[in-house]
């Protein structure tokens, strides 16, 4: 942060038709606005100019006047609570808390992790850790949390933050935010919020207040036309501003510290240089690598990206059924198989080609189909986990399976009790065939024994209507059966004693029945959860419904081997067996008939209904990606390539329509993981958090000493160096005692978030990420063998953008390691060696 010298107006910005009601920086020197014209700008600085739109400036899709804009410090998010409006929200430097205010006087204090939790489950309300009624007299219009933050005990572990405030009363105060957790909670026991300074210099009533980004100086302005900025720690006024012709709305310090935007009713905003030594060609940030947007044909290139790469196209249409398409599978990325109420099962080669220079997919039907065996419609198909068969099921009662290289019948037809056969589904182990349907049993098959197939091997029951939707766990070890009466049963197919008798039932899943279900093949939750949710002794399996109530549904089914104490469980079993509904996907205008998630890591699903559409979601935040539509009757039926880079539906007008789904879906499973692997507060760090970070810091060798100890990250801060260096029994190994001293003086100092002022020009080329031109914290190398920040790279392939930052060139690989020499070296400029 620059100290505040002669105060100066450094550009007028001047081409709103409507006052400007909030204004905000991202990094350092990228200016967002927003405006009663109902659009949100974003600006750019560029040495010579000044600020100018950028390209694709300005973002429209507001009804009505902005009133907010806001830069969460790491992530996105959205719900309600209070009864008068919502003025002003501000996130905590770490992003853990959320404070919220309102025109009634009410500031409201929430935590992050509980938002994410509760806002997706439609059986829980959200609920508030502290709440202060009078704030403000007349409403609080504006609230900011400083980047300070503190540890002041141990145990129970207490941070303090500071939070500012102002209203309609003509105050500016200061707040101080205490939360404290017990060791053994995951979440806070108790969160104070306690008034510390009243600022009174304004004679109207306020619009907004900002901290500066080291949160040493607070800005104010209001309806008086000034904007005032204030010394923190004493409450002393440093500067009044004067400059708008009416009164000031918003204001916001950039994150050096060197600008103060502020914007006005009079359709202006003015960028006021705090250092009296900036010039419109004065360099704001350094220019590193490449310069983003500059010629028009890098933005042509960059549009391209960001639109047609981007969406799902329809590549071709099968229509060589001569019936409704009632069920489609892939096997890999080659493979695609359908099945119809023509009797038949047609399968088709997928191959990819190059013609012109660009990747062309070719479907061509193999040339031993269609496959004729059964007698009535035909509902279902799947290939076997090693694709050397596929299995098809009929309304005549059979069940087939197919060989995939030529056609034949690779084992004799079964039928299940002469009624029709609804579902057919391979256990991922590839033993066992489950077939299910109008009888409302469930058989289970052995694939080995395929000549005895008539003495089956378990029947499960229990189901008072037909069964639609079968789907086994990812180890193969449970089954999941569904059915028209709208419910839904698991059962264990190892339990040879009472494997016939369901673990648990779920009665109303969907009203009016369910259509589909299928598991996530990844083990755990592929969705946010608290850690609380997960227990060493514990399995989650993520499963997804489908109904006739137009919904899709995201359950945890937690098989434990200890009774549940979980009181957010809407199910549970005297097994120890439990589910949770986690999300409620809604979009869809009519029965929705198939899910399905993408293989591998289940990071997108599929699902298709009755309004001619499907529809792709994306599993980590429950939105909708893509609406697809382009069949002329209800969709039935869906399926994923391995890869994820093709998607298939089947319906009742007789075709399948292959779509390319971009590569966005395609990388995202390496984004995924790592985005769930984001970085934690210190805090929150179990054992194996502990463990890693040894391993980031090159003291794997201390691994074995930690586990006993069962070392959390609230140790690594409450207790002293000479204590943990005591019981990691290292006194003798000198170099490990320095580089353990080291490491830990910065990891409580960046959990903390303190930081020296450091002049720009001290910081070298390699410490600033290409991306956004700022110092690193957590530096990785990709690829291409650049570096860039964690996030910034991750935002980058998730905008879909699949090129190097720096050269332009196609990137084939999206993952990333860490370079902890580089980091090391940030870490020595920004805090020093640490105390000797």
């Amino acid at each position: 942060m620059t100290a505040i010298g002669d105060v100066q107006a450094l550009q007028t910005l001047t081409v709103y038709t409507s006052d400007v009601n909030s204004v905000d920086f991202a990094g350092d020197c990228v200016l967002i606005t927003g405006s009663g014209d109902k659009r949100v700008r974003v600006w750019e600085w560029q040495p010579g100019t000044g600020y100018v739109e950028a390209y694709f400036s300005p973002l429209m899709g507001h009804k009505y006047g902005v009133t907010s804009v806001k830069v969460s410090p790491q992530s996105t998010m959205c719900f309600q609570k209070h009864e008068g409006a919502v003025q002003s929200v501000s996130f905590s430097p770490d992003s853990s808390w959320l404070i919220t205010s309102c025109t009634l006087g009410v500031l409201k204090l929430f935590s992050t992790a509980e938002l994410i939790d509760t806002c997706t489950s439609s059986n829980e309300d959200v609920a508030e850790l502290a709440s202060i009624d009078d704030a403000h007299d007349m409403g609080v219009v504006c609230c900011d949390f400083s980047t300070f933050q503190e540890v002041t005990c141990n145990e129970p572990y207490t941070k303090l933050y500071q939070l500012v405030s102002c209203g309609n009363d003509h105050d500016v105060k200061l707040w101080e935010v205490i939360v404290s957790q017990n060791k053994c909670e995951a979440q806070p026991s108790t969160a104070i919020v306690q008034l510390c300074r009243v600022m009174e210099k304004h004679s109207s009533a306020l619009t907004c207040v900002r901290f500066s980004s080291n949160g040493l100086y607070i800005a104010s302005c209001g309806l008086d036309k000034t904007a005032v900025i204030w010394e923190t720690s004493s409450g002393k006024v440093m500067t009044i501003l004067s400059g708008h012709n009416r009164y000031i709305a918003c204001c916001a310090f950039s994150r050096d510290g060197s600008l103060l935007a502020t914007g006005s009713n009079d359709k202006s905003t003015i960028a006021w240089d705090l250092t009296g030594n900036l010039t419109v060609d004065s360099e704001l940030s350094r220019n590193v690598g490449t310069k983003w947007f500059v010629n028009d044909p890098e933005k042509d290139v960059m549009r391209n990206v960001e639109t047609y790469a981007n969406e799902v196209r329809l590549i071709q249409r099968l229509e060589e059924h001569n019936g409704a398409v009632n069920s489609v599978a892939f096997y890999g990325n080659n493979l695609l198989a359908s099945a119809s109420g023509d009797k038949l099962v047609r399968m088709w080669s997928v191959e990819t080609e190059e013609e012109d220079g660009e990747e062309v997919i070719k479907i061509q039907e193999k040339s031993f189909s269609p496959l004729d065996a059964h007698t009535y419609s035909v509902n279902y198909v799947e290939f076997s986990p090693c694709g050397s068969m596929l299995a098809s099921c009929s309304l005549d009662g059979t069940t087939v399976v197919w060989n995939t290289e030529n056609g034949s019948q690779a084992k004799s037809s079964f039928v299940n009790s002469g009624t029709g056969i609804r579902v057919c589904r391979w256990s991922p182990d590839g033993t066992k065939i489950a077939t299910a349907g109008d009888d409302e049993k469930t058989m289970l098959w052995d694939v080995e024994t395929m000549d005895q197939l008539q003495e089956y091997y378990s029947v499960f029951e229990g189901h008072a209507d037909a069964i639609s939707a079968i789907a086994f766990t990812h180890d193969s070890r449970y089954l999941v059966t569904a059915c028209n009466e709208g419910t839904w049963r698991l059962f264990d197919t190892l339990d040879e004693k009472n494997g016939s008798e369901a673990l648990m039932v779920c009665d109303a899943s969907h009203d009016l029945g369910v259509q589909g279900c299928d598991f996530s093949p990844t083990p755990g939750s592929a969705i946010c959860t608290r850690d609380t949710d997960m227990n060493i002794n514990e399995q989650i399996y993520l499963l997804a419904t489908c109904g006739n109530d137009s919904l899709v549904k995201l359950w945890h089914i937690i098989i434990s081997n200890e009774s549940s104490s979980d009181s957010d469980s809407i199910g549970t079993s005297n097994t120890g067996t439990r589910y949770k509904e986690k999300k409620s996907l809604t979009g869809h205008g009519g029965n929705v008939m198939c899910v399905r998630f993408s293989p591998i890591h289940g990071e997108v699903l599929g699902s298709v209904a009755t309004d001619r559409t499907a529809r792709i979601w994306s599993v980590f935040s429950g939105s909708c990606l893509y609406v697809l539509e382009d069949h002329d009757s209800l969709v039935t039926s869906c399926a994923f390539s391995e890869d994820t880079s093709l998607f298939a539906t089947g319906a009742l007008d007789k075709t399948v329509l292959v779509w390319k789904v971009p590569q966005q879906l395609v990388s995202q499973s390496n984004l995924m993981d790592s985005l769930r692997n984001k970085k934690k507060r210190v805090a929150d760090w179990k054992v194996h958090d502990t463990l890693k970070w040894l391993n980031d810091i090159e003291l794997s060798r201390l691994s074995r000493k930690v586990l006993p100890l069962g070392l959390t990250g609230r140790h690594l801060l409450s207790m002293s160096e000479n204590e943990l260096i005591s019981r990691l029994q290292i006194e003798d190994d000198e170099e490990a005692v320095e580089t353990l001293k080291k490491q830990l003086y910065w990891l409580k100092r960046e959990d903390c978030n303190v930081m020296e002022n450091i002049d720009e020009s001290e910081i070298p080329h390699e410490f600033l990420c290409p991306i956004t031109h700022e110092i690193m914290k957590e530096p990785v190398q990709c690829s291409d063998g650049f570096t860039y920040e964690r996030a910034a790279i991750n935002e980058w392939f998730l905008c879909g953008k699949y090129t190097s930052p720096m050269t332009n060139e196609s990137l084939h690989d999206t993952s990333f390691t860490p370079n902890f020499a580089l980091r090391n070296a940030i870490l020595t400029l920004l805090h020093g060696e640490g105390p000797q």
